[in-house]
């Protein structure tokens, strides 16, 4: 059944029409990484404290959708998404704004095609006769400020972590085996499947900065300073990639005003783009 879930997942994502990008004349997304945790991980409780006491467990987000006392365990499915090199590279060569094409993906990548992807697999397992939800997807998800910045009840980044797909960088994003240019989709599923294991000996493994104290290149990348040796301000990074000035570029760009151009920047141009850096140094 594992391979039955993974090979749809790929199959959907590398040949469907909602990953066209006519822009570039390619997929927003490559071939993606799936992973399974399972949902009685206790780390997922964990999270209450080191996220936030409004995060939900795998548990909670079941019932939130299908009911009370509907949960009889289950499997958290994430998937990492790597963002199409020509992507890449047209935000790479950036230095103040994100590219037309990275904010076009943020606008049409994520949005429209993960909108998409969340409805078709949530169809795909229920009429297997299991109930499955994608959590960032339901009408209960929320997302709200805090007194260090933005915050939500499903964080995709920490649900990819209890799946063993990779680690945190200094800059808050995640470090995946196909780096750090990605997008991130989880789902909720009472199918029971075998878990994935955690590997990392940390959660900040895959960063070069924390893990062998070099690099920093994502500190460099930031035009807004919204990243130092200390970390990662998230006050500053989402008032500039999300506020007023980045829906006017987005809407210019011919995107969603609404969902903001994004920036990318730290993500692009790093050693951590689009490959894990600690194993190259290491090979």
């Amino acid at each position: 059944m594992e391979d039955l879930i993974k090979n749809e997942i790929i199959k959907y994502v590398t040949e469907g029409k909602d990953n066209w990008f006519e822009e570039i004349n390619d997929h927003y997304y490559d071939e993606p990484i799936i992973k399974f945790a399972s949902a009685d991980d206790p780390l997922f409780e964990e999270y209450k404290t080191i996220i936030s006491s409004d995060h939900l467990t795998p548990a909670e987000a079941f019932e939130m959708t299908f009911g009370e006392n509907s949960y009889r365990g289950g499997t958290v499915i994430s998937v990492v998404l790597p963002i199409n090199e020509k992507i890449r590279k047209s935000n790479g060569v950036q230095n103040k704004l994100p590219s037309k094409e990275w904010a076009l993906l943020h606008s049409f990548g994520e949005d429209v095609f993960k909108k998409n992807f969340y409805n078709f697999f949530e169809d795909f397992l229920n009429q297997l006769a299991y109930k499955t939800v994608a959590p960032y997807g339901a009408e209960w998800f929320k997302a709200f400020n805090t007194d260090s910045g933005p915050s939500s009840n499903w964080s995709e980044r920490h649900i990819a972590y209890a799946a063993g797909l990779g680690t945190f960088g200094l800059n808050d994003a995640f470090i995946t085996e196909k780096g750090i240019a990605v997008r991130l989709a989880s789902f909720v599923t009472e199918l029971k499947l075998n878990p994935d294991a955690r590997v990392s000996k940390s959660y900040t493994e895959n960063c070069l900065f924390y893990n062998k104290g070099i690099c920093g290149a994502c500190i460099k990348r930031c035009p807004f300073n919204a990243i130092s040796e200390k970390g990662h301000n998230k006050l500053i990074c989402y008032k500039s990639c999300y506020g007023e000035e980045s829906r006017k570029l987005a809407e210019s760009y011919g995107g969603n005003p609404n969902a903001g151009a994004g920036c990318g920047l730290c993500q692009t141009k790093v050693p951590c783009e689009y490959r894990n850096p600690i194993k190259s140094i290491n090979s």
